[in-house]
């Protein structure tokens, strides 16, 4: 069976949280069961280079990254969603794909589907959002991580600029929505 994970990640009112939110309404509309994290909204320890990971195959923090991980590893679809913060992804994200270490030497990710979305409040000429999306590229590239697409959203600096990227981000749904029936 099909499960989606949605990352998001932002924990301010703002249009990472809103798109996120449109990705899992639209979700749970098709049917599919969904589970959405907001990273920043969790007691998420920073990862300190250890490498126990790799050893034991888990953390040695005690906290929601414990959760998290099963979460990632039951999804058959993670769909990261970053605003774009001085032309870099988020740190809630970055904090994220780093405690996803002990999947990664196991190769657990190996093979997992993803999409990854930023959110630019500029043009793409001025804060680029492309390289949040190199970043997450990269990440889900070295993880060996399937790519399923890789989209931007850019001049959402208010909520309501969503608003005046309707086009775009509705293009983006309906590549979510077929990549999802593709599953």
């Amino acid at each position: 069976m099909r499960k989606v994970l949605v990352i998001v990640g932002s924990r301010r009112e703002g249009n990472s949280l809103l798109f996120g939110k449109k990705v899992v309404s639209m979700l749970k509309k098709m049917r599919v069961p969904v589970s959405y994290i907001v990273p920043g909204n969790q007691k998420i320890y920073l990862c300190t280079g250890c490498m126990d990971c790799d050893q034991k195959g888990v953390c040695d923090f005690k906290d929601d990254m414990s959760k998290n991980i099963q979460l990632v590893k039951n999804a058959s679809l993670i769909i990261w969603i970053t605003p774009v913060r001085w032309n870099l992804l988020s740190s809630d994200i970055k904090v994220f794909m780093d405690r996803l270490n002990p999947l990664y030497a196991s190769q657990e990710l190996e093979g997992k589907k993803a999409i990854s979305v930023a959110i630019g409040s500029q043009g793409k000429e001025t804060y680029s959002s492309e390289s949040a999306i190199t970043s997450l590229g990269s990440f889900m590239e070295s993880a060996h991580m399937n790519c399923l697409g890789h989209f931007t959203i850019n001049d959402c600096l208010q909520v309501k600029d969503q608003k005046k990227q309707e086009k775009n981000v509705n293009y983006i749904l309906h590549q979510i929505k077929k990549i999802v029936e593709s599953l």
